[in-house]
């Protein structure tokens, strides 16, 4: 083990190590929206929340009875409980040692992993046997064994439902009687003289032998995963066995957009009560949908130029389970039907020119819809959140915009492989009207300096 200073993960770590009723929490978050994640961690968890912050991740103590407001969390895609947290000085060329120090680390670390696994149960309502007996374990993993090969030789038809993506079995869906069936799983980076499939084996072996359970590599109710990264080794138990982010959406489109991306955006734009926060793209009323549940003192709208889209996002508001507050309208984004300076603010997806429209396009109707987009939104106060991966399109639009808007904030965001980008826009005070005298005055005198040119010619 590494004698090096302990980093901020470990110190938050051994606080909660120490103490019976803290557990240590990972989540995954869309990578570059950590800082939105945290904000909401500070406001719905604890204001003074100690957090760990780090690419797509962050770390964070909470009592084990408080986790119901992890729950609440909706910047957060997936959650894990930390079980361990070590640094190795890894040997490059002994296999068979990097392995020891695995083993010998879960054994050292038994009674935090055995809290780690019970707050699993809790959390994750599991009704099964955590810690059975030897015997208990061998009257079940033969029929158990039996069960899965007769499942694969006969496989039942599955129902897929479009946009679902579960990892294992539904831990809470176990009778009393089930023994705890899981599978090791290494996510690794660096150099190493292992591969991460062997410290699959090598280890899953020995949880097997520690606690009696059922190796399923497919039906599986627990995950233990590893994240080694050089040194760094954190021992993670999987909470949520389907992220997060696949709520609200029951029809998918071509560029449905993730429910937790939506509401990172929405947080950035800081809605008020009373406020208009209109998504003028909203495709299949993904932004909208998490706008009206999140925020539901605001007045949502959403609109797009496509009925498709329309009739999307009607099918999915209609498909949740209440009813809420938002209307949907069919309009062209560059002639909205509003007047100036009415709308409080503006969140949207714009096109990306990868996966809808082209770039082309995104060059001359990104300038016409932010131009709009500042007729509308109010003067001063009025604010903007815009996606895209489109940026060297919506840079010489805000160019040709720059007197209605100030970039208050910009985030790299990594969204499904493409690197896209949050701006932050705030309205200035210039009325549309003053905007577009000004630009008429610029425009003019080069109309008429080329008229000048042509008699002289």
């Amino acid at each position: 083990m590494s004698e090096e200073p302990k980093s901020e993960l470990e110190r938050i770590f051994d606080i909660a190590k120490k103490d019976d009723n803290l557990i240590t929490i990972g989540a995954t978050v869309d990578t570059g929206f950590e800082w939105q994640a945290i904000d909401e961690c500070r406001e719905k968890i604890s204001q003074n929340l100690r957090v760990f912050k780090d690419r797509g991740k962050i770390y964070f103590n909470i009592p084990i009875d408080d986790f119901y407001k992890v729950e609440e969390l909706k910047s957060i895609d997936n959650v894990y409980i930390l079980a361990d947290v070590n640094y190795y000085s890894y040997n490059k060329k002994d296999k068979e040692y990097n392995f020891k120090l695995l083993k010998d680390s879960l054994l050292k670390n038994k009674s935090q992993l055995d809290k780690s696994v019970n707050a699993w149960k809790k959390f994750t309502k599991f009704p099964g046997k955590i810690f059975p007996s030897i015997e208990e374990y061998e009257k079940v993993v033969d029929a158990h064994k039996a069960a899965k090969e007769e499942k694969r030789k006969n496989p039942a038809d599955e129902i897929s439902v479009p946009g679902r993506k579960k990892r294992g079995k539904e831990p809470a869906a176990a009778n009393e009687n089930d023994i705890l069936s899981y599978r090791v799983s290494c996510e690794r980076s660096g150099t190493h003289a292992f591969e991460s499939q062997e410290v699959a084996v090598n280890l899953g072996g020995e949880f097997n032998d520690l606690y009696h359970w059922i190796v399923d590599l497919t039906d599986y109710q627990l995950e233990i995963l590893y994240k080694i990264t050089h040194g760094e080794t954190i021992l993670h138990l999987r909470v949520t066995n389907e992220s997060l982010h696949r709520r609200n959406i029951a029809f998918f489109g071509p560029t449905t957009l993730r429910a937790t991306i939506c509401y990172n955006l929405l947080r950035l734009a800081k809605p008020k009560p009373g406020e208009i926060i209109i998504d003028p793209m909203c495709g299949g009323g993904s932004i909208p949908i998490e706008a009206a549940k999140e925020f539901p003192l605001c007045y949502i709208i959403g609109g797009d130029n496509h009925e498709k889209a329309i009739e999307r996002s009607r099918l999915n508001l209609a498909m949740l389970p209440k009813a809420y507050k938002t209307d949907l309208i069919k309009w062209n984004l560059e002639k909205l039907p509003f007047k100036d300076s009415y709308v409080d603010a503006f969140v949207t997806d714009m096109p990306f020119g990868k996966r809808m429209g082209s770039m082309s396009d995104n060059r001359i109707q990104y300038k016409k819809y932010l131009i709009e987009l500042g007729r509308v939104v109010k003067m001063k106060y009025g604010r903007l959140v815009l996606l895209t991966y489109d940026r060297r399109s919506i840079t010489v639009a805000l160019k040709s915009a720059s007197d209605l808007f100030r970039v208050k904030k910009t985030l790299s965001i990594s969204m499904g492989g493409l690197n896209a980008a949050a701006y932050v826009l705030k309205r200035t005070n210039l009325s549309y009207d003053s905007f577009v005298s000004r630009v008429k005055t610029l425009v003019e005198p080069r109309k008429s300096s080329s008229s000048s040119d042509q008699s002289e010619a």
